[in-house]
């Protein structure tokens, strides 16, 4: 019998079942109608009880366990020797049924009880069942009979339970309750005509019922389980109980007979719960065990070394890797410490490790350290440590180790070749830089007099070959600029302004700027457009404007130069799966060759075009590259072939700055505060354009003057003479320091407050732009406040 759905087993020497076998057996066993305890086979111990005891005795199931006969002894003859006799037989072999007198729960009061004592085996171990039933109603009836024959009928008549009246010498049916009617779905005359015995087909014959009216004539009660069927057909089981009466005078025999269907059924639902515990006991040893000689073999093949060590660092097992890794045998370090072979530079820092482990149950933790092979060298190895337990380091830790000395090598060396390649590249970015910097000294000679000797009057032979100095210069020049921009890239010094950038504008001005060209040549230029996909009508992605339209430039001219007579090129954006945007630029040419695919972002690299009549260096595709990288895109060959080719832009998408302002709900409220004042923003980016006209909404007095150059700003800046000027450094003609420079150069707008905004904030830039003439640097994305804030502190109002 198991634990009843408690933590511990309430049975001694029964395992712990799984919580759903405990519930429907706790279930069953308290259900019960019946007081149910059992008992140890050898003492008599009260080891278990339902509820249904607790009740009838009032005792709890400690109590009952303590002194459980006791509840059970009542007055004589209901002894405690005399229930020890029943207990003694039962454990014997020989069931017992017998009718016992016990105390009410909470009284002095006796009532009769039926009690039913057989040995059974609950998981090899045997114990005594005892069954207890209230029969107080029974036992008035008997009572009752005895006294009267007409409340012998009353009571006979509304008795639960089926009573059935026998001759005694012939066995014959002579009267039956409607208990007795109900349950056999018979009439009295019908069970008279053809007997109670309606279940003979399964062996419930007259004869086997013989012995128990025997018994009843010789004195006893026999009470016993019988089998009957309903008229219907229907199996149930009785409960019969047969005793002696007297009626009128004359001997009768009368039969007791309770459905026990409910009974059965909870004692096959018991029996069922017992195998299967017994079946998922027996899977999960198998699986025990099973599951243990895979985790062992599992541990003694692996190349590691799995050691088990105590919080001490005294070494309980090492698996067989340790002759393998080290050269020992597995057993020769069982029980010594584990930093004996640990190299005693490491030994502090190994030490001071385990300690964290044992002081943190249930982290794991990574040490690295040297060990001592068994030939004398030293074996760099990587283990991986935790407690056995989650919560406690009292059993131990397991380690996990492995030989990381050639990967440590391997690493070294690999630093090394970083360090020698990065040295190289560095070397040949300057070379590259210093040497574009020395050939454009030369080429300002050439440049400079050939383009004064084609505007002089010369034959027309020698004109000719002075065109051909000045476009071969040019293209020198372009050349030795390209290389120079890939050099500062590659080193690292070329400086990017990162920010939300219109996308559909930025095509919009590619495009126009490659039309003529497109002309030139006789190719059409399909514009896809952009998708509006934000409350402000564009789509921006996070770029350096100035930059994405020099890839575009590049990509468009390329599409356009090396294209058919007649052809097309198509530019288009759609978003992509990473949540980005994808501009396409596909022509109609004649395609790249697959065997030099692998060349197309090699610097130089022309794929054959060399022998043609375009001109090109072939930087502009690694440089292009290397641009979109810079931005956090990427830029890749998604398709070429006789249809043409189709190049491939990946941007990451940027919110609009004013729909950003408009989700965070940071828009500056209306002010009257600052009073009139000019602000001039010299800034390329029409979306940073619009979000600063919209904070100025809030400060009605303030006007803004716009200048998508530097050197527009700069002469913007003399005319009107604004209050303050904001700066980006980013700008399409000259750089936001140059113009910075200018401002501060010329008297008439030298002490014009100027707050640099830009998305450039890293310290040398911010110090070397205070050293220029900045009186504030607001990196984007602007806070509004901070915004409003800074340009208010520098209005001349604020200084009054």
């Amino acid at each position: 019998m198991a634990s009843l759905a408690r933590t511990e087993p309430v049975v001694p020497g029964l395992s712990r079942e799984p919580a759903a076998h405990d519930e429907i057996y706790r279930a069953i066993f308290d259900a019960s109608n019946d007081a149910i305890f059992v008992h140890d086979i050898e003492t008599g111990a009260v080891l278990d009880a339902n509820r249904r005891a607790s009740a009838f005795t009032g005792a709890t199931l400690d109590a009952l366990r303590a002194n459980g006969l006791a509840y059970i002894a009542a007055v004589e003859p209901f002894t405690l020797e005399r229930a020890r006799e029943h207990l003694q037989r039962a454990a014997a072999g020989e069931p017992q049924r017998f009718e016992w007198r016990m105390r009410a729960a909470g009284t002095d009061r006796l009532r009769w009880v039926e009690v039913t004592l057989q040995r059974i085996t609950i998981r090899g171990v045997d114990r005594l069942l005892a069954l207890v039933r209230d029969i107080e109603e029974r036992k008035a009836a008997e009572e009752a009979l005895q006294a009267s024959e007409e409340s012998y009928r009353t009571i006979f008549q509304g008795a639960a339970d089926g009573m059935y009246l026998h001759d005694p010498e012939t066995g014959a049916l002579l009267d039956a309750n409607d208990a007795a009617i109900a349950q056999l779905g018979r009439s009295v005359e019908e069970l008279k005509e053809l007997g109670c015995m309606f279940a003979q087909d399964v062996g419930y014959t007259p004869e086997r019922a013989l012995p128990y009216f025997q018994r009843a004539l010789a004195g006893e009660s026999p009470r016993f389980e019988w089998g009957n069927r309903h008229k219907d057909g229907r199996f149930f089981w009785m409960e019969t109980t047969l005793r002696r009466v007297t009626i009128r005078g004359r001997d009768r025999l009368l039969a007791t007979a309770r459905n026990i269907d409910d009974h059965k059924a909870a004692e096959e639902a018991l029996r069922r719960a017992y195998e299967e515990m017994e079946r998922r006991v027996a899977e999960r040893t198998a699986e025990l065990a099973e599951r243990e000689a895979y985790y062992r073999s599992l541990i003694e093949n692996t190349s590691d070394l799995v050691t088990f060590a105590d919080a001490a660092g005294t070494v309980r097992y090492h698996s067989p890797s340790l002759q393998r890794m080290l050269g020992y045998p597995s057993d020769s370090h069982v029980g010594r410490n584990a930093f004996e072979i640990i190299h005693r530079d490491d030994v502090e820092a190994t030490r001071a490790g385990f300690a964290d482990l044992v002081a943190h149950p249930g982290t794991t933790g990574v040490l690295i350290y040297r060990l001592r092979h068994a030939d004398g060298t030293w074996r760099t190895v990587e283990s991986i440590a935790r407690t056995v337990d989650p919560a406690s380091a009292e059993s131990g830790l397991v380690i996990n180790t492995r030989d990381v000395t050639e990967r440590r090598l391997a690493e070294a060396a690999l630093a090394r070749a970083k360090e020698e390649a990065e040295r190289a590249n560095a070397a040949k970015s300057e070379f590259l830089s210093r040497m574009s910097h020395e050939l454009r000294t030369p080429m300002n000679s050439i440049l400079g007099f050939g383009q004064l000797l084609a505007r002089a009057e010369l034959p027309p032979q020698h004109a000719k070959g002075v065109g051909h100095i000045v476009k071969a210069g040019r293209h020198l020049l372009h050349l030795i600029n390209e290389v120079l921009e890939i050099s500062r890239i590659e080193a690292g010094r070329e400086s990017f302004s990162l920010e939300p950038v219109a996308l559909g504008a930025v095509v919009h001005e590619a495009l126009g700027l490659v039309r003529p060209l497109a002309q030139q040549h006789g190719v059409a230029l399909l514009d896809a457009g952009v998708p509006n996909e934000t409350s402000a009508g564009e789509v921006c992605v996070v770029a350096d404007r100035r930059r994405l339209v020099q890839v575009l430039l590049n990509l468009l001219s390329n599409a356009i130069k090396y294209n058919r007579p007649g052809g097309s090129v198509r530019l288009a954006c759609a978003p992509n799966a990473a949540g980005g945007w994808s501009v396409r630029v596909q022509d109609s040419g004649r395609g790249i060759p697959a065997d030099r695919v692998d060349q197309l972002f090699t610097p130089f690299a022309r794929l054959g075009a060399e022998q043609t009549d375009v001109e090109g260096t072939g930087l502009g595709l690694a440089l292009s590259k290397r641009l979109c990288e810079a931005m956090g895109g990427a830029l890749a060959l998604e398709a070429s072939g006789a249809f043409g080719s189709v190049f491939r832009i990946d941007l990451c998408a940027a919110p609009h700055p004013l729909e950003r302002l408009e989700d965070t709900g940071t828009w500056a409220a209306m002010s009257a505060e600052g009073g009139e004042a000019t602000l001039l923003y010299v800034e390329d980016n029409l979306a940073n354009l619009s979000l600063v006209e919209a904070i100025l909404l809030s400060r009605p007095g303030w006007r803004i003057i716009p200048a998508l150059q530097g050197q527009l700003g700069v002469e913007l800046a003399r005319e009107h003479m604004p209050d303050v000027i904001l700066l980006d450094l980013h700008l399409p003609d000259i750089p936001g320091a140059e113009v910075l420079r200018r401002l501060r150069a010329d008297a008439r707008t030298a002490t014009i407050p100027v707050v640099v905004v830009s998305a450039d904030a890293t310290a040398s830039s911010l110090e070397r732009l205070r050293q220029a003439g900045a009186d504030a640097y607001l990196t984007k994305p602007l806070d509004v406040d901070e915004f409003l804030t800074v340009v208010q502190r520098h209005l001349p109002s604020a200084a009054r």
